[in-house]
């Protein structure tokens, strides 16, 4: 709740795309942090292609895909 109160955060854009911001019903897409391979498991190509609009593209799909497995309570 802090998260939303005025000058909480350094950029007030931070909180947009947040789990249950106005509008968006989804869960938060996944996050990845470096290095880009680790036990196996590796960051998806998109998210370090450089090309900004296909990893919006990326964490939407995610986001929708993560809500329908785990809150697809959400969805209706």
């Amino acid at each position: 709740m802090v998260r939303l109160l005025p000058g909480a955060l350094g950029d007030d854009e931070s909180s947009r795309d947040e789990s249950f911001s106005p509008g968006l019903p989804d869960l938060e897409y996944p996050q990845y942090t470096r290095p880009a391979e680790f036990r196996g498991m590796k960051v998806p190509d998109v998210l370090v292609s450089g090309n900004h609009a296909e990893i919006e593209k990326w964490r939407r799909e995610q986001a929708k895909l993560r809500t329908k497995k785990r809150r697809p309570d959400l969805l209706k």
